[in-house]
């Protein structure tokens, strides 16, 4: 999966939720230690402290891992 791909995706789970989307984004790919796949986490509004949310995604299967909604 690419960062583009990751970020695609993380938009359209953030609009089925209903969650407002807050540019620039910060998409980043990591291998936890003891995990068979690495994964995504984008986080939005990353600049201005408007962080409303970040959304975990797994690189091989493109699916959203986990969501975590701040209220923002």
């Amino acid at each position: 999966m690419t960062r583009d791909e990751a970020i695609a995706a993380a938009r359209l789970s953030a609009e089925w939720e209903g969650w407002r989307w807050f540019e620039p984004v910060q998409a980043t790919r990591k291998k936890p230690l003891f995990s068979r796949h690495a994964a995504w986490h984008v986080r939005t509004g990353v600049r201005d402290r408007r962080c409303d949310f970040e959304i975990t995604i797994d690189d091989e299967t493109g699916h959203v891992t986990e969501k975590n909604y701040f209220g923002g």
